[in-house]
């Protein structure tokens, strides 16, 4: 499997969406669609790939310091299966976009195939700086997406993400430099086996605190959430999709990837603030779900609260969490960004972004009301969906590490989840709209065809996990730690300072 031309993919087709037509946004959008399902047919072939690499070469030297920065890719079960997530929702996202981006399909085009390439680099990156070049790269077309295309308040939004985001890594960016002025190198899988032994104890708690926070950012996670809900409902809808869907992902993938495997003591030592944090976060976005009245708000809230879950399992260490992060970043990713497609083409047809604005839609909309619905079943976890089983391996091992009223906590949220989906559904579906209209307006064939798909893929998920929590065993099971085992290790470096 070429790494190399999964990753080079993206940028290929954003290059080529430069000569696309300007003015007929069909033809634009139909190119673009085929160039989408082109990269997916290259990247859907890494999930059996397994533990693969490309040859380590030396991208440049660090003048006096002479660390060297290292090209590599890699790819496992994990980054894989988040590589896959992304191709399958770029075809979706120029389905869904031709009603709200309208003429200028070529511009969003390009910019979403810009995005993509850059979250699929920082899937795929093996080297630290070069992770976090991607990183941050990937900030650039998000942000012109969210202000070039977003609604009334895009601008406010667009820059308050961006600012949340540089504050949020730039202290990442001090904590490569000072791991690759002490291992002599950014490569992971060295740094990994050089930093217990030649970073000072003292300065590894501050750096890996500064690691964690961009991660935490982008998640994100309370506090770090204030960005998210403007960004997400004032950005156009299939931009939300991939933000929520994916970009939301490359924190908690971050966090297993690289925090937990650089810093396993600092990470079993710091746990339960993590899990503490994790806990608040679920809770707090669940309540804020319940105030919202606008729906891609309920939405941003609801995303908050079922990652703020994956992070507080993470932290358990448990064989059943490590499984269960993974089916909960591809169900959510999946269940999520169908919910804001729908959304943003149903928001066309009212010209407005309140919830009760959408009501009776499931006499006027039939075939949006249907797959509407089923997508909120399978955010909140329904019996038979991928993200009940994602949630049921991480309440067990909530409930395993912390005991009973935790997990109960947690599981509380879960109903709070059920309550804010479910009241949605019914207003928007059910409820007398508070502008009135006849019109019988509907999702067309192509804006169906993007979204079915997704929910067969979370049904399919329901039944059959096992290819997904397989691949999440065979890689983080290796490098995650056991909590007694490294608070074994945390004491013998106390004991020899």
């Amino acid at each position: 499997m070429n790494l190399h031309l999964v990753l080079a993919a993206p940028f290929v087709a954003a290059i080529l969406g430069f000569f696309l037509s300007g003015t007929d946004a069909k033809s634009a959008q139909r190119t673009s669609l085929v160039l989408a399902l082109i990269i997916a047919g290259i990247s859907f072939p890494l999930i059996g790939a397994g533990m693969i690499a490309t040859k380590a070469v030396t991208w440049f030297s660090v003048p006096v310091v002479g660390t060297e920065i290292k090209w590599l890719l890699t790819s496992d079960g994990v980054s894989a299966w988040l590589v896959a997530l992304l191709a399958a929702l770029v075809p979706a996202t120029l389905l869904a976009a031709p009603r709200i981006v309208g003429d200028r399909m070529r511009e969003f085009a390009t910019l979403v195939f810009l995005m993509q390439g850059c979250m699929t680099g920082a899937f795929l990156s093996g080297d630290l700086l070069m992770f976090f070049g991607f990183f941050e790269a990937m900030l650039i077309p998000s942000t012109v997406l969210i202000a070039l295309f977003g609604g009334r308040d895009r601008r406010r939004a667009a820059m308050t993400f961006l600012l949340f985001s540089l504050a949020g890594s730039a202290p990442m960016f001090f904590s490569i430099w000072w791991i690759g002025l002490s291992c002599q190198t950014t490569e992971l899988s060295v740094v990994a086996t050089r930093l217990t032994s030649q970073l000072d104890p003292v300065f590894r708690p501050w750096l890996f605190g500064a690691i964690a926070l961009a991660f935490l950012v982008k998640l994100p996670v309370v506090p770090f959430h204030l960005w998210q809900a403007d960004a997400y409902s004032e950005g156009p809808a299939p931009a939300s999709a991939l933000l929520t869907g994916v970009m939301a992902k490359v924190g908690l993938f971050g966090v297993a990837r690289i925090l937990i495997p650089l810093f396993p003591v600092e990470a079993a030592r710091f746990a339960g603030v993590f899990v503490a944090i994790g806990l608040v976060t679920v809770l707090v976005g669940a309540l804020l779900a319940l105030q919202q009245s606008e729906i891609r708000r309920v939405l941003a809230f609801s995303s908050l609260s079922h990652l703020g879950l994956g992070l507080a399992a993470l932290f358990t260490f448990r064989p059943e969490a490590i499984s269960g992060v993974l089916l909960l970043m591809v169900a959510h990713g999946l269940s999520a960004a169908a919910l804001f497609f729908l959304a943003g083409i149903a928001e066309t047809w009212t010209k407005s972004s309140h919830v009760d604005d959408f009501g009776a839609l499931a006499s006027r909309s039939p075939l949006f009301a249907v797959l509407f619905s089923l997508a909120a079943l399978a955010s909140i976890g329904l019996p038979g969906t991928a993200g009940f089983v994602a949630e049921l391996l991480l309440l067990v091992s909530v409930f395993k590490v912390y005991g009973i009223w935790v997990a109960f906590a947690a599981g509380i949220t879960l109903i709070l989840s059920a309550a804010y989906t479910l009241r949605l559904v019914q207003r928007m579906l059910f409820g007398a709209p508070a502008l009135p209209s006849t019109e019988r307006q509907d999702l067309s064939v192509s804006e169906a065809l993007g979204v079915a798909p997704i929910l067969v893929a979370l049904v399919l998920f329901g039944f059959y996990p096992s290819p997904v929590l397989k691949a999440a065993r065979a890689d983080l099971l290796t490098r995650l730690p056991v909590a007694s085992a490294v608070a074994t290790e945390d004491a013998a470096h106390v004991a020899g300072r």
